[in-house]
């Protein structure tokens, strides 16, 4: 020992660094082997101790005031510590009261646009232009019920008050129109149980397994067992007082038989279950004949027709018309006669209706057998009884199939069913198939992976049944909720996994996704948790780990409430995440304290203010520079055109910063605290020692495993950790020993995942998915989002008469925008040619499938409605009495809303045909003959048998164009205003009260204040584009949409927009932005670094380093299966943010070594920083890692993000980048730039 002691002193005079391999050298026996492992860690110890103290003998470290107020020596040991703790409470509360005061609105879970790109700004633009849809539902009308009984449209509805109303107490209220034609009050369990404000509704989604076949028999089969239960005594459900309570007895939705007195008994409504399409078994028909004989049936009169043939119904003539009386059937005769002769008893309606609209409801209650036959037999149907909802009359509302039938239609019965789901001609058959099978259905392979059913619970009106329906039926160990989960897991356990069965209900809908929340959040408490033991065993004092942590999740209030409170901006949901970002940053800055604070005693001694002094100043540095460059690689994300993108990263510097800030002056005078007050004076590895668990983890580690911590210092003696011994010693030797090897491995993985990304890195093919697909409520989400339009339609608007370069002016909220109009884009339209173009656009929809494939229900169209070509039939009555058009057939969708036809059709029969109006009789309508289209076989008017009344023969599509100022007018007239009030009116009598809300959104006009010019005008066409498409799939959606436009009305200019193009312009520019985002980010830190280290070749060692990170990474993406969607944009923008902390630290080290050579300054950065940055990263992976359980997709695709990061960052930078500084890192002087600064570098 006395040999190595004077042998450490002699090359210590000489200025080198005594390496492992020379404490055995210069002529001693020693070996090795022969040095016991304790004498060896003590000789070490030792000798740092010695070697540290000799280099820094001569510098004199001389607190400054800020330094003696953070340790606590300049006022009073705890002010500065509570001061600081103080600052971050005052933040918090700021924000606390700041989010009381404003509510959400400080919160933002929407994806901000590009409001940059032109197709945003059209897009803001037309809803500016367009405003608030007018009406009883507007704020004017929903402010108060004072202002919505005000208007005598308006009605206040405070139904919702049943099931509990709104949370958070607030009173729910809204203002809706009346009803034009109110029936009677409801039934007992005729409507839909109240639930929160909306219907109580229950939904299963199923899904065949393995690539099965929903449609095989043994699977409908398991279906039909599952809802035979579900629909009945559900497993033995019970109330919450232990009475059973079977759903078909006590919950289900009735229906009530037509042509009965008002108080016969109710029965169950038929589900809309996919079982419906296979009900057409003997048996099921049998049943579906008896329940219409006792009424049950849409029209007891007109359900007579109905047989069990498929063929014409016998009322009917092949060539579309009705058959004379006398030639009917004679069973069919005599069955109307006596169904049309039984009396009923009516009801009283709720409300009595104005004089405007009785005519209306007259018309529309009247009922003509011979008028409805005539529209009916013209599409020449079949009256073949048939499953609920197939055809228009031959079915039975109460056909409850888990009692009624027994089994489902197999071999030709089942292929019978096929044909005419498949048929577009079978309107109700085709109908029920689009509702209960997905998109992806092929009708040719009868194959599809997934099917649906929904049903309601019947309500009796009663104030809190909502409420008492969740918690005295649903809840509940025995209740509806549980015994349901376990029917589940037998039928899916009984189909030998073939079914997977998911159900949601509006009643359980909260509750699993509150589940899902609540494992998340246990786990990202279990994360926080962990990273608090990890950091109690690391820094070995529970108060210390305890401030760290306080100072990594306070940096979050902290930076919120600058955010919010000072610059006035939404937290953003991915700006909560940074919370995963922190805690390996502020855990690394505390590491680096207190690592500095430790190995300050080997260098400075006792002296406790000089220590921390020291310590100070050493950390300081080292965190400044890695809080520079991490923040200034988040900084340039501000230069990116995505505003999620800017707003995440901006506020991650800014978390960055507060953390760093907290960390020199909250924690460094924690420290002082702890080592003056709190520390134990007890030697370690005694119980109620230093360390972990209060000295129990050094205790039980020294009893079972001696040799793998050694002998322990006395407690206040100098102390090199193991990990630093590892660090210097086994890690230092093997980078140095195996540096080329690793620099070869290294640099063939890099060029490996270069060309991985190059060939397989691909945009998103489609948006990430919510969550964990083994999540029955995310799965089911997905799967209707994906494959049934069970949310509001997709549509695509053109809009006219709008400033083409700058649409909009934006304000400071959405509200604020104002939009930009053109007069002579606005004058195209106006023109005869530009509303003929206009009329021709709207009209294209008609030609259906055909072979343009316009108009369909599937995606190889562009509009989603009818698949046959032409408009659908029109109510005859109402068209020939009003020229309103409305569609016969409620289910036939003509697929667009034009107001274009609105003023073809009155200018048909109100200017052009308006001297046949008020003619009463045949005569007087025969002997018009002034109109301008009269001729030989064309007369004015025409006189319609049926309904007695005259209407004009010219029709909408004669519309030939009206000169510009007399179009104007006509759109700023009263009388067409009157018209278009009436037309409304009339679809809210029909029952078509959503087609009167739609028409007002989708389509309209606006003009100038005088009414002397047409400002702006759009239509609107239903879609058939996905929820979800990929940035591809939105880009061929544009085209096909701007092809359609410059096809049918390129004169009239105008752009097309809808909610899609805002994600497509999202998407197109998340790959330019996550381009240009690495880029920068790599150029500012390499900046940073050149100004911090004044150091080139370090500088650039560093990039390579960092550079090769993000080559892996990107390469990483395709082998995990991620694809760039705008999750991994995000990534990638921050990918150089979050991996550059390690390395710039040993970079950091290396550069400010005393050591000359690149032997000794590598071994002097591993001994200083290795220690900080290895623990650094494992809390880190440990918080990530967590996040692999989340139920959310996000948060697991946010872990294995920092988990990659991290990973690939703390391996490089050991394994890449020490090799590198080892092989070529700078000697001496070597690209020193500090000559720039006039300064000379200290050695």
């Amino acid at each position: 020992l006395k040999a190595i002691t004077a042998q450490s002193a002699a090359i210590r005079r000489r200025g080198e660094f005594l390496e492992p391999s020379a404490w055995i050298s210069g002529g001693l026996s020693l070996r090795p082997r022969e040095v016991p492992r304790r004498a060896f860690a003590r000789m070490a110890s030792a000798q740092s101790a010695d070697i540290a103290r000799s280099a820094a003998s001569d510098a004199k470290v001389t607190p400054t005031t800020w330094e003696k107020f953070v340790a606590g020596k300049k006022v009073c040991p705890f002010c500065a510590c509570v001061s600081f703790f103080l600052v971050g409470l005052f933040f918090t509360f700021l924000l606390i009261w700041y989010i009381d005061k404003e509510g959400d609105a400080v919160f933002s879970f929407e994806d901000a646009d590009v409001k940059s790109d032109l197709i945003v700004q059209q897009a803001y633009a037309f809803e500016a232009a367009r405003g608030e849809p007018t009406g009883c539902a507007d704020d004017a009308h929903s402010e108060s019920k004072e202002a919505c009984e005000a208007d005598e449209k308006c009605r206040w509805d405070e139904s919702q008050l049943s099931g509990g109303g709104r949370r958070g107490g607030e009173e729910p209220s809204k203002c809706k129109t009346k009803d034009i034609c109110p029936g009677p009050d409801p039934r007992p369990r005729e409507s839909p149980l109240i639930y929160d404000g909306g219907p109580m509704w229950v939904g299963t989604i199923y899904e065949a397994q393995e690539d099965g076949n929903i449609l095989d028999d043994d699977i409908l089969e398991h279906i039909r067992k599952f809802e035979q239960t579900l629909l009945t005594d559900v497993n033995g459900a019970k109330l919450k007082t232990g009475e059973s309570s079977a759903w078909n007895e006590d919950w289900c939705r009735l229906t009530y038989p037509n042509g009965k007195p008002r108080d016969s008994p109710g029965r169950c409504a038929a589900p809309d279950s996919v079982l419906n399409l296979f009900m057409t078994t003997p048996e099921a028909i049998a049943e579906t004949k008896a329940q219409a004989q006792d009424g049950f049936t849409p029209s007891p009169v007109l359900a007579c027709m109905c047989t069990d043939e498929d063929s014409l119904c016998s009322v009917c003539t092949s060539d579309g018309g009705v058959k004379a009386q006398a030639e009917w059937p004679v069973d069919v005769q005599t069955c109307m006669a006596t169904k049309m002769a039984t009396p009923t008893t009516a009801a009283p309606a709720t409300t009595t209706t104005s004089s405007n609209s009785s005519a209306l409801c007259e018309s529309r209650t009247a009922f003509s057998v011979e008028a409805f036959l005539k529209d009916f037999c013209a599409t020449t149907p079949t009256c073949q009884w048939g499953p609920p909802k197939t055809s228009k009359v031959c079915f039975a509302t109460s056909f409850y199939h888990p009692i009624h039938a027994t089994g489902v239609a197999t071999g030709s019965d089942k292929e019978a069913a096929f044909a005419k789901m498949c048929n577009p001609d079978e309107v109700g058959w085709w109908q029920v198939r689009r509702s209960q099978l997905p998109l992806s259905f092929d009708c040719g392979a009868r194959k599809t992976a997934f099917a649906r059913t929904s049903f309601f619970a019947g309500g009796t009106g009663e104030k809190d049944e909502g409420k008492n329906f969740e918690t005295q039926y649903i809840q509940g160990i025995s209740g509806w909720y549980q015994k349901e989960k376990q029917l589940e897991a037998d039928i899916e356990s009984a189909s030998g996994g073939k079914l997977r069965v998911i159900l949601f209900s509006a009643a359980t809908l909260r509750a699993q996704f509150l589940n899902i929340l609540l494992v998340d959040a246990l786990l990202s408490i279990v994360s926080l948790v962990s990273v608090w033991l990890y950091m109690w065993w690391s820094l070995e004092s529970a108060f210390l780990a305890s401030v760290a942590m306080f100072e990594i999740i306070f940096s979050i209030p902290v930076a919120m409430s600058l955010w919010s409170v000072i610059l006035q901006q939404e937290i953003l949901f991915t700006q909560l995440l940074c919370i995963y970002l922190i805690l390996g940053i502020g855990a690394d800055d505390a590491f680096i304290l207190n690592d500095a604070w430790m190995q300050s005693r080997l260098v400075i001694g006792d002296n406790q203010l000089e220590r921390f002094s020291w310590a100070y100043r050493r950390a300081f540095r080292a965190m400044m520079v890695t809080t520079a460059t991490t923040c200034g690689s988040f900084v340039i994300g501000a230069a990116s055109p995505l505003p999620q993108v800017q707003a995440f990263c901006i506020f991650a510097a800014v978390v960055v910063l507060v953390d760093w800030l907290f960390c020199v002056s909250l924690f460094a005078s924690a420290l002082m605290i702890h080592e003056n007050y709190i520390r134990s004076s007890k030697d370690p590895g005694t119980c109620l020692g230093p360390g972990c668990c209060c000295g129990c983890l050094k205790v039980f580690s020294q009893a079972f495993c001696k040799k793998c911590v050694g002998d322990l210092p006395k407690a206040g003696e100098p102390q090199v950790r193991g990990m630093e011994k590892f660090c210097q010693g086994p890690l230092y030797g093997c980078l140095k020993r195996f540096r080329l090897p690793l620099i070869a491995v290294w640099t063939i993985l890099i060029v490996a995942m270069i060309i991985s990304a190059g060939v397989n890195l691909r945009t998103a093919e489609k948006r990430s998915p919510i969550g964990k697909q083994s999540l029955d409520v995310i799965r089911g989400f997905e799967i209707l989002l994906e494959e049934f339009s069970l949310f509001s339609t997709p549509t695509t608007s053109f809009v006219f008469g709008l400033d083409p370069e700058e649409p909009v002016e934006f304000g400071a909220t959405t509200s604020d925008n104002e939009a930009r109009y053109s007069a002579s884009e606005a004058a195209k339209v106006t023109t005869p040619e530009g509303q003929l173009e206009l009329l021709s656009l709207c009209r294209a929809a008609d030609q259906g499938k055909g072979t343009n494939d316009i108009r369909c229900e599937d995606r190889s169209c562009l509009v989603l409605g009818r698949v046959q070509a032409g408009l659908c039939a029109a109510n005859r009555e109402v068209y020939r009495s009003s020229g309103v058009y409305i569609t016969d057939d409620v289910l036939c969708a003509t697929g667009r809303y034009c107001f274009m036809e609105e003023v073809a059709r009155y200018w048909a029969f109100h200017i052009a045909g308006g001297e046949c109006k008020g003619r009463s009789t045949a005569a007087q309508c025969g002997t018009v003959t002034t109109c301008s289209y009269a001729t030989a076989s064309q007369p004015c008017c025409a006189w319609d048998t049926d309904f007695d009344l005259c209407y004009p023969t010219v029709t909408e599509n004669d519309y030939p164009g009206l000169p510009a100022n007399e179009f104007v007018s006509l759109l700023g007239s009263d009388a067409f205003t009157a018209y278009l009030n009436f037309r409304k009116d009339t679809m809210y009598a029909y029952v078509r009260e959503f087609d009167a809300i739609f028409d007002q959104e989708l389509t309209g006009f606006r003009l100038s204040p005088d009414k002397q010019s047409l400002s702006m005008a759009w239509i609107t066409f239903n879609a058939t584009y996905p929820a979800q498409n990929t940035v591809e799939q939105a880009n061929d959606w544009y085209d096909r949409w701007e092809a359609f436009r410059m096809t049918y009305a390129a004169g009239v200019g105008g752009f097309q927009t809808t909610e899609l193009y805002k994600f497509m312009v999202t998407q197109n520019e998340m790959v330019k932005a996550a381009v240009l985002g690495v880029c920068l980010s790599l150029l500012i830190t390499y900046i940073i670094l050149l100004a911090t280290t004044a150091n080139w070749w370090t500088s650039t060692l560093g990039l390579v380093n960092i550079i090769g990170i993000a080559c892996v990474f990107l390469g990483l993406i395709p082998i995990v299966g991620w694809s760039l969607g705008e999750n991994e944009c995000i990534f990638l923008i921050a990918v150089v943010g979050l991996s550059v902390d390690y390395s710039v630290h040993l970079l950091h080290s290396y550069t400010h070594a005393t050591e000359d050579d690149r032997d000794g300054r590598s071994h002097h950065a591993l001994a200083e920083m290795g220690i900080s940055v290895l623990s650094s990263a494992a809390t880190t992976l440990l918080a990530a890692a967590i996040l692999f359980g989340c139920g959310f997709y996000f948060f697991i695709q946010f872990g294995g993000f920092v988990f990659m990061v991290i990973g690939l960052s703390i391996i490089m930078s050991i394994t890449f980048l020490m090799p590198l500084l080892l092989t070529v890192g700078p000697q001496e002087r070597q690209g020193d730039l500090s000559f720039l600064c006039k300064r000379r570098a200290k050695q």
